[in-house]
């Protein structure tokens, strides 16, 4: 069965202020490692979703504790996502006007 557009879109848009969120303390750094599994693990419920999603945004998902303990992984994950993001999203606009499949 195909994936609801406005369900990938809200995820886009849920991963976008993910990736943007700044840190400064460890409560905001556990707080995002934290939105980070909730997020995957709510994709993981949805068989359907969980088969679009690229695996950029696993990793970015996955690696968060990594991004915090490496800047110079942090440098390089974060332009990725949103370059995959973006190209997810120019996606959605040529899929049918209802669903979208992989």
């Amino acid at each position: 069965m195909p994936v609801d557009r406005a369900s990938i879109s809200q995820l886009i848009a849920d991963l976008r202020a993910l990736g943007e969120r700044q840190i400064a303390t460890r409560a905001e750094r556990d707080s995002v490692i934290a939105d980070c599994v909730a997020l995957k693990a709510d994709i993981g419920l949805d068989p359907e979703l969980a088969n679009v999603v690229p695996e950029t945004v696993w990793h970015f998902l996955s690696d968060a504790d990594i991004r915090f303990k490496d800047s110079r992984y942090s440098i390089v994950q974060l332009p990725a996502l949103a370059t995959c993001l973006a190209a997810w999203e120019r996606g959605l606009d040529f899929a049918g006007p209802e669903t979208l499949q992989r």
